[in-house]
């Protein structure tokens, strides 16, 4: 497999990849569905096409078409929609995926510093740098937490065939494979999304006067709070979904954690979301008068006494709740 070619582009390094092989490498953007998968390798007779999904953000998109090569290169068999591919494979697909993307962004620096640039996070270092990227990584991990909560029926592809703990961030390709997998949740609610909410949600981040960077997260925390719940009542699919994961700089992967760090940070503290959540999503919590209260277990072993009528307890005194009788019309 040939390195990652000027301008390190995924263009021009699957071009290098064809060349290599004898078969053109085409990529393709697509529109799919949620339900499908976000990229599907296609085998022709005279070329091999890659179709990915055009409403992927950067970083996504280079990691489905990272995705679909690593299949390729690794000799993985299966149809298009991988519906019948072994999950270690494409776990080993996956974890493949993040060693190319990592490849490359290697190479890009690498013919910065040959040219005279200093690396990015060199660039950006200072002394707080370490503690706002462990707090930003903990935001992230706060959300791919609510999210992996919030949908346990979702296939979200990993790097493990084991069930995903929400371990501790460490190291820049970690951050990267927390990003990437809270993009194919995300990409899981995209069809709830709905545009309503959202222009509602600036709306009224914009009468509290809040920032423009705050307004936009906010507003996509409001969304996707409002959409996980919509999936999660079962409720049909909005008409004109909005995308609220707008493209990014390939590269800029710590620039991607901390607009999600801001989403996650809206979606747990902010009072718009919840008010948002409040008209948009309700939960209606409706009781049945003729059903009778139910004792917890701890409560049936206690076998403790009901109080008499009449009686009300207040803390840990007592007292004698008088009839209230009506006055006779005189």
């Amino acid at each position: 497999m040939p390195p990652p070619p000027e301008p390190y582009t995924l263009e021009a390094w699957c071009q290098a990849i064809g060349d290599s092989r004898g078969r053109p490498l085409v990529i393709r953007d697509e529109r799919f569905d949620a339900e499908y998968p976000s990229g599907v390798l296609v085998p022709l007779d005279r070329a091999d096409y890659i179709l990915v999904d055009a409403s992927l953000p950067m970083l996504a998109r280079t990691q489905s078409v990272l995705h679909e090569v690593a299949h390729l290169v690794l000799g993985h068999a299966g149809n298009a929609l991988h519906s019948d591919i072994d999950p270690a494979l494409e776990a080993e697909a996956e974890l493949a995926a993040d060693l190319l993307y990592q490849q490359m962004i290697r190479a890009a620096a690498k013919s910065g510093s040959r040219h005279g640039e200093r690396p990015a996070r060199l660039r950006s270092w200072r002394p707080s740098t370490w503690w706002a990227d462990r707090r930003t990584d903990w935001h992230v991990n706060q959300l791919w937490i609510k999210l992996r909560a919030g949908l346990p029926d979702a296939t979200i592809v990993s790097t493990t065939t084991g069930v995903p703990l929400p371990v501790e961030i460490g190291g820049s390709r970690h951050r990267h494979r927390r990003v990437i997998e809270v993009h194919d949740a995300l990409r899981l609610l995209r069809p709830w999304c709905s545009r309503q909410v959202h222009a509602s949600a600036q709306r009224r981040a914009h009468r509290y006067r809040l920032d423009s960077a705050t307004a936009a997260a906010v507003a996509d925390a409001a969304t996707l709070a409002v959409a996980l719940r919509r999936r999660q009542a079962a409720f049909p699919a909005v008409h004109d979904p909005l995308d609220t994961t707008p493209p990014v700089d390939v590269s800029d992967v710590r620039g991607e954690t901390r607009r999600l760090a801001r989403i996650s940070c809206a979606w747990h503290d902010s009072p718009v979301v919840a008010a948002e959540v409040a008209r948009w999503a309700p939960v209606v919590a409706t009781i049945n008068a003729s059903d009778e209260p139910r004792h917890s277990p701890l409560a049936q072993m206690l076998s403790v006494a009901p109080l008499p009528e009449g009686i009300a307890r207040r803390g840990r005194s007592s007292r004698a709740v008088q009839p209230q009788h009506s006055r006779p019309p005189g």
